[in-house]
């Protein structure tokens, strides 16, 4: 068993928290490969694209993490394939060779093959994402608050999110929040009641990992705060003016966020099943190859009437214990442990004293729920230095009604409306009347 090498692709939820486990046996040297030299905890990724955080304040140092673990070294880079023959994964051109291989790569912005996701709609994935969201909309507010086309102002102002999951109906929310209390302040020459949010979800609710009176609830709140809701509506098209739906309507935006869905990051090497995803046995491990382990959102393992997993983080935190728990019961040469999932529920924060969160038979909403989304959400953050500074952003934003971070990292440029060659779907009207149609 001595000197056995351990390498880990990918240093979220999964990757760290197999770290923690491999680092108690003397005789394994482990080696974590991420493309970034940052943990990023991507439940707040929101509040950055928001102005509410500042992008290091959810990122934590890979090396800075792996202090304490005397066997673990890190490797920044992109890992490229996997030879399970020759027990070998490549990154960026140099070949490492494992014992044990473990795979936490995560998930990808799922465009669905739609045409102009890629090119004008903006993910919510990584800090580069979410820190052009948020130059977008203080571009957009700047530029909004000097141009004299009403038609150019309305795009400027709309800001589409399309996918009713947790992070679409989270950044509703506090859109909303910057709608109802900075802009006012901070762009006083703008019309409030010309900033629009909206909401576009294929299904019939939003949530729909939540219960219907809990879906229901965030709904009704969120259309309090102003938040228009498209429900049942399927986006074709997104185009530099705005957004097209199914029905043949078309919403004029600059501002288009992409939130409906994400894929697996495949690997050369690996084979996939529906979403990107890789089967694998109740261990973790492949069929095939006892010495490759899955875990977090590219492992497909059925959970609940056939369907897999959530890829969300606490999936992803017991995967990572139990593929490395299973790896050294491998090499102590004892059985496998199967993978069962505690699940912990489900949080989602609606603005400012409202959430939702269910943990089993126990449904919470408004303040109380609102309260535990906050010290869930500081516990799994890691670092001292994280909380604090996230800790003391929140007191800020709650006592005095503002966002700190609006700073303008990189101005946008918006594209040109040409009046003579509009959309022909636009509605010469205000497209709200649209919207009340559907």
């Amino acid at each position: 068993m001595s000197n056995k090498h351990v390498v880990i692709l990918g240093a979220g939820f999964a990757g760290l928290n197999a770290v923690r486990v491999l680092s108690r046996e003397s005789g394994v040297r482990v080696t974590l490969v991420d493309r970034n030299n940052y943990h990023l905890f991507q439940p707040l990724l929101y509040q950055v694209a928001s102005a509410g955080l500042e992008a290091p304040q959810i990122a934590f140092p890979i090396r800075a993490y792996l202090r304490r673990y005397k066997n673990a070294r890190f490797l920044m880079g992109q890992a490229e394939g996997i030879d399970p023959a020759a027990k070998v994964v490549l990154v960026e051109g140099k070949p490492i060779a494992y014992d044990y291989l473990m795979v936490g790569t995560g998930t990808r912005t799922n465009n669905f093959g739609l045409p102009g996701v890629a090119q004008y709609g903006f993910g919510m994935k990584g800090l580069e994402e979410a820190l052009r969201i948020r130059d977008r909309i203080l571009s957009a507010c700047e530029e909004a608050g000097r141009t004299a086309d009403a038609e150019r102002r309305k795009a400027l102002l709309t800001f589409v999110i399309v996918g009713g999951g947790p992070t679409g109906a989270e950044l509703a929310g506090i859109f909303s929040e910057i709608r109802r209390h900075v802009i006012p302040r901070d762009y006083p020459e703008l019309n409030i009641e010309e900033v629009r949010i909206v909401l576009i979800e294929t299904g019939k609710r939003i949530l729909d990992a939540f219960t219907v009176s809990s879906a229901q609830y965030a709904e009704d709140y969120l259309k309090h705060m102003g938040v228009e809701l498209l429900l049942g509506q399927r986006v074709t098209e997104i185009t530099a003016m705005g957004v097209r739906l199914g029905s043949g309507h078309f919403i004029p935006s600059f501002t288009p966020i992409w939130t409906a869905g994400v894929t697996g990051q495949t690997l050369p090497g690996l084979t996939t099943v529906r979403g990107n995803r890789v089967e694998t046995t109740p261990a973790l491990h492949l069929p095939a190859d006892s010495s490759i382990y899955i875990a977090g959102d590219m492992n497909f393992t059925q959970w609940k009437d056939g369907k897999p997993h959530p890829q969300v983080a606490q999936p992803a935190i017991q995967m990572g214990l139990l593929a490395a728990r299973n790896i050294l019961r491998d090499l102590h040469g004892q059985e496998k442990l199967v993978f069962h999932y505690k699940d912990k529920g489900n949080m989602a924060t609606l603005g400012r004293n409202n959430a939702i969160a269910e943990i089993g038979r126990l449904h919470l909403r408004g303040f109380v729920a609102w309260s535990a989304w906050l010290a869930v959400h500081l516990y799994y953050l890691i670092g001292f230095r994280n909380r604090a500074l996230v800790l003391s952003n929140w007191a800020y934003s709650y006592f005095t009604y503002d966002f700190a971070v609006r700073v303008l990292h990189e101005r946008n440029n918006f594209p040109v409306i040409n009046h003579d060659e509009r959309d022909p779907f636009v509605d010469k009207t205000d497209s709200r009347n649209e919207i009340e149609d559907l």
